[in-house]
């Protein structure tokens, strides 16, 4: 039996350990050296992959309508690994262009997309970019974040887009595109988060937009888009502001991971689904400016730290169950511009938060002292053309901060 004693196993370690760099090493010479070989096939061998891409941003730039002094000061050679906005793997071949709010106005006709084969991320965000969207982005093989949003871009989102399999990031947002969504985007099986708000987008929305498993944030707010609404896993679901119809799904239900349900301003009718009281992750629920009718379901009292509930303007009847007394964290709560009846809930401040209040344009009874009597956290409330009792000024005047 060999005996290694800390003194020898020291001594053998640090040789081996010396070993492993080296071997690490040689590994990126020899991935560095495979890539350049493959670049070589398509380019003249005295120009480095480094070179080519230096070559692909200077004649982007140069296309541009203004040229960002401060930005580009850097921006000279054939190293574009020490300009500003970018950034290089070992091999010193481009992973990361951010550029966002750098102020670049022009279009992207002269991205030579096809020049950047190790690109992971761009973001060319908040400038003042136009024109369409080239569909040789889809030679961004390896990308795994876009960020195109904040610009002027219009024209339709090119059907090559659904070539970016390795996308994880996709937003688009406030831009001017104008014509529907793409189907090809549910190839994009590796996709977390979809935004694709206030940017004119019509039609209606992809059915292959629901088969995408890993996507947990979705954004089309803000649209002109159509149709009905699925159900699938999600975090997130930002549908407002669009021309939806038909009934809010009962199995909406299902999506336990939901924190955030926003689907006001479309035309959703029928009754809200008392599934959504499944939902206990929810902090924000927003199903305002719709045709929903019928009762208020009590199962929205399981909704503990919900602390926004939009439901105004809609065509909801009878009283607001009691239970909604158990959303202790709620700060914001619009029932008004329905036909709710009864007594106003006389518990809805105990958790003390509750800073607006909206219930005008009802048929609520009973008196408004009674009513708010815990309600020192009130900032704002609206009663007005109901059937209470009791001057507002003077009832609601213990809190002189209040606004009506």
């Amino acid at each position: 039996m060999v005996y290694l004693g800390d003194k020898l196993l020291y001594h053998n370690i640090v040789p081996c350990r010396g070993l492993f760099i080296l071997v690490v090493m040689s590994l990126v010479s020899i991935f560095c050296f495979k890539v350049a070989i493959s670049v070589s096939f398509t380019a003249p061998s005295s120009v480095s992959t480094e070179g080519l891409e230096a070559e692909g941003i200077l004649k982007w730039r140069h296309s541009l309508d203004n040229q960002n002094q401060t930005l580009m000061s850097s921006w000279v050679g054939n190293s574009p690994c020490n300009w500003t906005g970018i950034a290089c793997n070992e091999c010193r071949s481009i992973t990361n262009i951010s550029l966002s709010r750098t102020g670049l106005r022009g279009t992207l006709y002269a991205f030579s997309f096809s020049s950047f084969p190790s690109l992971l991320s761009l973001n060319l965000s908040q400038n003042l970019l136009y024109g369409n969207i080239p569909s040789s982005l889809s030679n961004l093989s390896k990308l795994i974040y876009l960020d195109l949003a904040t610009n002027q871009l219009f024209g339709r989102i090119p059907s090559e887009i659904g070539l970016l399999t390795s996308l994880n990031v996709l937003n688009l947002d406030e831009n001017h595109m104008n014509e529907s969504i793409p189907n090809e985007i549910g190839s994009l099986r590796s996709l977390k988060v979809l935004r694709l708000g206030e940017s004119s987008l019509t039609g209606p929305i992809p059915a292959s937009i629901w088969s995408l498993g890993n996507l947990t944030f979705l954004f089309l707010g803000s649209n002109q888009l159509s149709g009905t609404v699925p159900q699938e896993v999600l975090d997130q679901l930002h549908l407002q502001f669009n021309n939806l119809t038909g009934p809010i799904p009962a199995s909406i239900g299902n999506l336990a991971n939901l924190t955030v349900l926003a689907l006001l301003n479309n035309t959703f009718y029928g009754s809200i689904p008392s599934s959504l009281g499944n939902l206990t992750k929810l902090t924000w629920l927003d199903i305002q400016q719709n045709q929903l009718s019928g009762l208020i379901p009590p199962e929205l009292g399981k909704l503990t730290l919900l602390f926004k509930l939009g439901l105004f303007l809609n065509n909801l009847n009878g009283s607001i169950p009691g239970e909604l007394n158990n959303l202790t964290n709620l700060q914001n709560l619009g029932v008004s511009s329905n036909m709710l009846s009864g007594y106003l809930p006389q518990e809805i401040c105990n958790g003390g938060l509750l800073v607006n209040f909206t219930a005008n344009d009802n048929y609520f009874i009973g008196s408004i002292l009674k009513s708010f009597r815990n309600c020192s956290s009130l900032y704002r409330v609206r009663l007005d053309r109901n059937r209470l009792t009791g001057n507002i000024s003077k009832d609601l005047g213990v809190y002189p901060h209040e606004l009506y």
